[in-house]
C-alpha cells in the first residue's frame, strides 16, 4: 500500500469542474484522476520540451540551466541524510 501525504491545493474552477467530470465519467474518485495525473511518466526531454518553445531561451541558456541543476542534485544528496 502507498503512503500518501495529505495536501491542500487550488484549482481554477474551469479545471476542478473538468477533472470532476473525468472522474464521474470513469467512475473514480477526484482524488484518484488527479494522483493519475500528476504520477504519469514524463518523457526524458520534458524541461527542453517545456522550454524551448520560446524565443528568449536560447540553447546555451538550456545547457547552463542543465549545468547548475545538476550541481544542485549533487549538493541535495551531499546533505540528504
Amino acid at each position: 500500500m502507498n503512503n500518501y501525504v495529505v495536501t491542500n491545493i487550488r484549482l481554477p474552477e474551469e479545471d476542478y469542474l473538468r477533472l470532476k467530470e473525468e472522474a464521474a465519467k470513469k467512475r473514480k474518485s477526484l482524488s484518484a484522476v488527479i494522483r493519475e495525473k500528476v504520477g504519469q511518466k514524463r518523457p526524458d526531454n520534458y524541461e527542453k520540451i517545456l522550454l524551448a518553445p520560446t524565443d528568449w531561451f536560447t540553447e546555451r541558456d538550456y545547457k547552463d540551466y542543465k549545468k547548475m541543476r545538476s550541481g544542485l542534485k549533487k549538493r541535495a544528496r551531499m546533505y540528504d541524510w
